[in-house]
């Protein structure tokens, strides 16, 4: 009887320590668990925000591209129209020069007349000191015409050269427009350019950042995997330890009956002994299978 009582005392007790032990290792995976999963919360945290900064950048590269196509357009519109105002420029200046040549001629042609009027005008007052009336007077009309004519040439080349001036004035502006034109054209030109740079570095730093967010993502699916996986080892550990612990407090409950069957009186006493050692020796074997499968149960655990 006290053999018995002991081998199912050590069997109980193996049962509770494998129990425990089965509990706390259950309790460990858990814990590694909710580790887990707080890196998994991180991981989807920082791949959205990696795949969102990415996407954000990628629509900013498309924007960009096409800042950077108006850009270019007005860059080609404001060269040529800057061209096309030089070239006018270049004109005015040739037509200014043509006046200013017209008015050189018609000043000549002006002095030459008045040079032609002046003549007659003294040979009229000659030919009157001759006692030739008529003839003066004739030569004094035809003096009096060409002089008339020599000032409207000088007038016309006054205008000529007044015009010349104007031309050659707005030559000069219109130049100066002309190349102020295309040179914001060039400018615009440059941004087109400098912008389609920006957009290309957007587009590889949001592919770039894109690629970072969905790797992220794919290891925080793995890591909730991983958690869900230790979670369920975990709660299964703690569950056959728990097992385990029930089997060693039954196997106590089951001693302290069979103690307390042995202290009654007579005859009785030993018949319920012999009854109680017959079943107690069955209780100890089936504790015994019990211990046993505990322990093998236990090294099953800790090979998985």
């Amino acid at each position: 009887m006290p053999t018995q009582r002991r081998q199912s005392k050590q069997v109980a007790d193996a049962a509770r320590a494998v129990g425990a032990e089965d509990v706390a290792a259950g309790e460990e995976l858990i814990g590694a668990a909710g580790d887990a999963a707080r890196a998994t919360v991180g991981l989807a945290a920082l791949g959205a925000a990696d795949v969102t900064r990415g996407t954000d950048e990628m629509a900013a590269a498309v924007a960009l591209s096409d800042l950077s196509t108006i850009a270019e357009a007005r860059g080609i519109r404001d060269a040529a129209e800057g061209a096309a105002i030089v070239d006018v420029a270049e004109e005015a200046e040739a037509l200014g020069s043509l006046v200013a040549a017209v008015s050189a001629d018609n000043l000549e042609r002006g002095m030459y007349i008045a040079g032609l009027g002046g003549q007659i005008g003294v040979a009229s007052d000659v030919v009157e000191l001759m006692g030739m009336p008529v003839l003066a007077a004739f030569l004094d009309t035809k003096s009096l015409q060409l002089r008339g004519l020599a000032v409207n040439e000088i007038a016309r080349a006054m205008a000529a050269a007044a015009l010349a001036s104007g031309m050659e004035s707005m030559s000069s502006r219109l130049a100066a427009l002309g190349l102020n034109e295309m040179a914001e054209g060039l400018s615009a030109l440059s941004n087109a350019d400098a912008l389609l740079d920006a957009r290309d570095d957007a587009a590889a730093e949001g592919i770039r950042n894109a690629a970072a967010g969905v790797v992220e993502l794919s290891a925080a699916e793995a890591e909730a995997s991983a958690a869900r996986q230790l979670a369920g080892a975990g709660v299964g550990m703690v569950a056959e330890g728990a097992a385990e612990v029930g089997i060693g407090a039954g196997l106590d409950a089951g001693a302290a009956k069979r103690r307390s069957s042995t202290r009654g009186g007579g005859s009785g006493r030993a018949a319920s002994g012999g009854k109680a050692g017959s079943g107690g020796k069955a209780s100890s074997n089936g504790g015994a299978a019990t211990g046993n499968g505990a322990a093998t149960a236990k090294r099953s655990t800790r090979g998985r």
